[in-house]
């Protein structure tokens, strides 16, 4: 199969999924999931070892579908280059703490084989995988996504059912800064987050682009709706989306212009599904695939030079 993108072929050089080996695939996997740990790691604080043991289940189930597919299929296992495994996770952190397993299983079945394998492989999948598999399961099993628990530092006796910052409207600054509040178990601590992506960008594995674009745009949108523009940052996940989602190599554009173009686009349509479709954490993840889908778009009108 050929790549996706085959007129950024000869960039391929300068950007991570478009590889020269694995050894560079595993190196830069290996920093996303890094980047990814603080997270992880104030999620098992915030809502205890069921949320630490849904991400391992994601992680694993994830390898354990690439490595069949790749069995399957006789091609050759892509397991080692570790980016089942940040698929796995980044999903995983999308997910209320309490999401039943089997479930789950069925989400990252969806990433790996039918987002990303289905497509050719690392490089050459047109969707993010975590973020369309998210979607899916919000479709298949919505309810599900009504029950997200409150972090045990808030109910230390008994588990909690709450609502999600966008719906409710009430979370405070620090709460949401710290973790305090519902939501996806990797995606509620905006400090662990921001410590992730520093990692990152010190890295160069991500840029600011992207980031900075969606933000700005989400708070620029949300003053002109008359909404605060710093909730709307700090709530529903949109920090994981800015780094994590938004700053994926493989489905976003090359060129530092197009970066910027991707970030407004996803930021802005973000807001629109928020405040006039009402939609709450599910509007990232509609603008996300919406602007993936014209990465290929905004790579050909930005003349797909690479970044210098």
């Amino acid at each position: 199969m050929t790549d996706f993108r085959p007129e950024v072929a000869e960039f391929k050089q300068f950007s991570a999924p478009y590889i020269k080996d694995d050894a560079s695939v595993s190196k830069t996997m290996t920093h996303m999931l890094v980047g990814l740990m603080p997270s992880l790691v104030l999620s098992g604080i915030l809502f205890g070892g069921e949320a630490l043991m849904l991400t391992g289940f994601c992680i694993l189930t994830s390898m354990l579908w690439e490595w069949l597919f790749c069995f399957v299929t006789k091609k050759r296992s892509s397991t080692e280059d570790l980016s089942a495994a940040v698929t796995g996770m980044i999903f995983a952190f999308m997910l209320p703490s309490n999401f039943p397993f089997w479930w789950a299983a069925v989400g990252t079945f969806m990433a790996i084989v039918v987002f990303k394998q289905l497509f050719g492989g690392l490089g050459r999948n047109i969707l993010n995988p975590a973020v369309a598999s998210r979607l899916v399961c919000w479709f298949l099993f919505r309810s599900e996504f009504s029950k997200y628990l409150e972090p045990v530092v808030n109910s230390p006796d008994e588990k909690c059912v709450g609502e999600l910052s966008l719906m409710s409207g009430v979370d405070t600054y620090g709460d949401m800064f710290l973790g305090r509040v519902c939501g996806g178990l990797g995606e509620v601590s905006v400090i662990a987050l921001l410590t992730g992506a520093f990692y990152l960008l010190s890295m160069r594995v991500i840029s600011l682009y992207e980031p900075v674009a969606f933000l700005g745009t989400v708070y620029i949108f949300s003053a002109v709706a008359g909404k605060d523009g710093v909730y709307q940052i700090l709530a529903g996940g949109t920090m994981l989306a800015a780094f994590f989602l938004c700053s994926d190599s493989v489905t976003t554009p090359i060129t530092a212009l197009g970066k910027v173009i991707f970030g407004i686009l996803a930021g802005g349509l973000t807001c629109v599904f928020r405040f006039f479709a009402g939609m709450h954490q599910e509007s990232m993840l509609i603008a996300i695939l919406i602007c993936n889908v014209l990465t290929i778009v905004i790579d050909r009108v930005t003349e797909t030079r690479p970044d210098k």
